[in-house]
């Protein structure tokens, strides 16, 4: 029987997504704010019963989040590494511990590694199974994951239902996915604070690897991008001498790691711990079809992979 695919959920990302859309006014019986916790229950729940297919093995969905000081690793590169994001709003950080102790209830584990981003930890995942011949979708409004995408994986946002397959990476940046760290790299990426070539647009970073493959490949050849035929050429080879060093520190930064020393793989789904999970969402004050439809994936539905 063909390996069902495995699903890695930035959930940090479903969790903030949840905070903004859902009513931030909702409660539970404590009046503590239940908003992101409720909606992040439901983003999961959607995603449980849009990816178990007929007849098919158990799905592999893990739940990725980042680590309490997650930005260590690179904060040690670059101190201003996201340095300028407001803190995370009071009402939405203290939902974050419960909205683990869901993603265990339902069965998807809470996975994270000290020091590093959940961007890292799905790296290292995908890797992982790739190794053992699994297809991975990567649940994600951030670009930055679309590094990692192998021919037969997929980057799915949920927030707009858009999908990227191997080959939309290029259509739409206009470099493969293993371009895209360098890419980054030379545009700089303004949502985490690095810094890039000041100048140099997307659509000339892609020209360049286009040409050249890869940021060293630049700047082995730097003296040819004089003469490359796009407006601009002359000078976008001054702005790379000058901005070497910068350069060379941004790539350090989105280059997602894919080696970290996880002690465990995701396995195939098991089911939901129906009494945590029906507990967690009645104190929440969850809509009893809410947690009608979790109760309808209790064990006794689960197919072994």
């Amino acid at each position: 029987m063909t390996q069902s695919r495995a699903w890695l959920i930035d959930a940090h990302a479903q969790i903030w997504r949840a905070w903004h859309v859902y009513d931030k006014g909702r409660t539970d019986r404590a009046g503590r704010p239940v908003n992101a916790l409720l909606g992040f229950a439901d983003y999961l729940l959607a995603l449980l019963e849009s990816t178990w297919l007929p007849n098919q093995p158990a799905p592999i969905i893990a739940a990725v989040f980042d680590a309490p000081c997650g930005r260590g690793h690179r904060q040690a590169i670059y101190p201003d590494y996201k340095g300028h994001r407001p803190p995370t709003p009071v009402d939405l950080k203290e939902q974050f511990p419960r909205c683990r102790e869901l993603a265990e209830a339902a069965g998807f584990g809470a996975l994270d590694h000290a020091g590093f981003e959940a961007d890292d930890v799905i790296g290292t995942l995908v890797r992982r199974l790739r190794n053992r011949e699994r297809a991975v979708t990567i649940v994600t409004g951030d670009k930055d994951l679309a590094q990692l995408l192998g021919p037969d994986d997929r980057w799915y946002n949920p927030m707009r239902g858009s999908v990227m397959a191997y080959g939309d990476v290029e259509r739409r940046f206009g470099v493969r996915p293993a371009q895209i760290a360098d890419w980054l790299a030379l545009t700089g990426d303004v949502a985490d604070n690095i810094p890039g070539v000041p100048g140099i647009g997307p659509r000339t970073a892609a020209r360049l690897l286009r040409k050249h493959g890869c940021i060293d490949g630049i700047y082995d050849n730097l003296s040819a991008v004089y003469g490359m035929k796009f407006r601009g050429a002359p000078r976008a080879q001054r702005l790379l001498q000058e901005h070497e060093d910068q350069v060379r520190l941004s790539r350090q930064l989105t280059e997602i790691v894919c080696d970290l020393p996880l002690a465990e793989t995701p396995q195939p789904w098991r089911g939901i711990d129906r009494h945590a999970l029906v507990a967690l969402l009645d104190a929440a004050g969850a809509d009893p079809a809410q947690i009608e439809r979790w109760e309808a994936w209790d064990a006794p539905l689960v197919r072994s992979a």
